[in-house]
């Protein structure tokens, strides 16, 4: 039987579905991420958060710039040797740019740059960019194409693309970096003794054309950046929540079955004791024979002539469904049912009906509730047929051999043999070994051949079961 979630269950998981674990959570629009010149969320935990990630992830890729860094100053060098041999100034950028590269990288494997990284990056490159100026004006004052030239211009975009886009430092980092290298470029050329008005003008104009160019590449970049990890961390969050609302209701759910279970069983066993409280039994006789039927079951269900019939599930159904087996003697008039001594043959075969009556009762209410459950067949199936024996000769059917129901032969044995171990009023009670006997004798006339072997292969089961529920 399968529990049903309550209205107020279903409300739960809509809610989880569209809200969040907190109002925080939630936001997800423009308020979150402001359009501002230094980028940065509104919520610090999604602040913090983000530097983390960013700090974990382009740390390794910022020390690989500067590896990257290192190789362009040697490549241009070994171009200028190849083009101007013999220019001393060439030699400069190995001299001043190439060793502050170079202990820019050993800096950042120390426990202080670790921890800032990104300032120590950022302070590295405005050096590295001093040095390349104070080169590249060298070679103007030489007479050759340096700082005022298209040279000089195409290093400071490269110098800025570099801070922006390809260190890898965060935007309010690579904003004060790119300031930087544009105001000392500036304070170069203006310092200039050669420089002239106009053209001073005309360089500043493209270096800051430049200079917006490039900042504005490295804010969009970052703003997406932001963006996406925003929709992650959302996403996250709410799978986080969606996830804790399914256990939580899974939760709910196992303890409802539980619960239902538990009742379930409560009601078989309270309806079948009241049934044998009539038939003068005590309720422990249902007990003792659901768990021989289950033992039995266990026993056999690796038994290729057992194996489809005997699956977990099957088991566990026949064990719920065998303190049923005499459900039909509610219909048997009490001085049959209760008589002390042996029935005459017209009182037997009324108590034979019990059989009928109890398959009757279980299909009745199966048809008016509209129901249809594999715990209730089985009830029908063994309540109708565990008077049936082997050889034909038993009721209400006469059925023979595998035409009688596996859970029918298993209970057959169980309450035949309970029935002979327990004291009545009209009988004394049998031990084991004798009531054994019995069984053994009924082999293959009253009971499965099968099914008897089973019952001596767990003799020991048998007998603390039969100690554990004893009267």
């Amino acid at each position: 039987m399968n529990p049903r979630l309550s209205h107020a269950d279903l409300a739960r998981v809509r809610a989880a579905a569209q809200t969040g674990p907190d109002d925080d959570v939630a936001e997800t629009g423009p308020a979150s991420l402001p359009l501002r010149l230094l980028l940065s969320f509104s919520n610090r935990d999604d602040e913090q958060k983000f530097s983390k990630f960013y700090n974990a992830f382009y740390y390794r890729y910022a020390q690989a710039s500067l590896v990257v860094g290192a190789l362009m100053i040697i490549g241009d060098v070994i171009a200028d040797s190849l083009a101007y041999p013999g220019n001393p100034t060439n030699t400069l950028r190995l001299t001043s740019c190439l060793p502050i590269l170079a202990a820019g990288l050993a800096f950042s494997f120390t426990q202080y740059a670790r921890r800032r990284w990104q300032r120590v990056m950022a302070a590295f490159i405005v050096l590295v960019g001093a040095s390349l100026f104070a080169v590249l004006l060298e070679i103007d004052r030489q007479g050759g194409m340096g700082l005022k030239s298209w040279v000089g211009i195409l290093n400071f975009v490269f110098l800025q693309i570099y801070c922006f886009l390809i260190l890898g430092i965060q935007f309010n980092f690579a904003l004060a970096a790119g300031c930087g290298l544009l105001a000392i470029f500036e304070a170069i050329i203006v310092a200039g003794a050669t420089a002239t008005g106009p053209n001073v003008l005309y360089l500043s104009y493209h270096v800051v054309t430049l200079f917006l160019l490039a900042a504005t590449i490295g804010w969009w970049r970052e703003y997406v950046l932001r963006k996406e990890f925003l929709a992650k961390n959302r996403l996250k969050a709410a799978q986080l929540a969606l996830s804790g609302q399914n256990a939580k209701l899974e939760g709910e759910v196992r303890k409802r079955t539980g619960e239902l279970a538990m009742s379930q069983d409560a009601a078989i066993l309270t309806l079948a004791s009241l049934v044998e409280t009539r038939d003068n039994e005590t309720g422990n006789h249902v007990r003792r024979t659901q768990h021989y039927v289950r033992e039995l079951a266990r026993e056999l269900r690796n038994h290729p002539k057992f194996a489809a019939a005997l699956s977990e599930k099957q088991i566990e159904t026949m064990f719920k469904s065998a303190p049923l087996h005499d459900i039909g003697k509610v219909g048997i008039p009490d001085h049959i049912l209760r008589k002390p001594g042996r029935l005459e043959p017209d009182e037997f075969e009324i108590m034979k009906t019990h059989t009928t009556i109890g398959h009757q009762a279980i299909e009745t209410a199966q048809r008016e509730l509209g129901i249809k459950l594999d715990f209730l067949d089985c009830v029908q199936e063994i309540a109708l047929n565990h008077h049936e024996k082997w050889d034909g000769s038993g009721y209400p059917r006469g059925l023979s051999g595998d035409a009688i129901p596996v859970s029918a032969r298993l209970m057959a044995v169980a309450d035949v043999y309970d029935a002979l171990i327990s004291e009545r009023v009209y009988k004394k009670a049998l031990s084991h070994d004798e009531a054994a006997a019995v069984i053994r004798e009924g082999r293959g006339r009253h009971f499965d051949p099968d099914v008897v072997d089973a019952f001596f292969a767990i003799g020991d089961k048998i007998t603390a079961i039969a100690h554990r529920f004893r009267d």
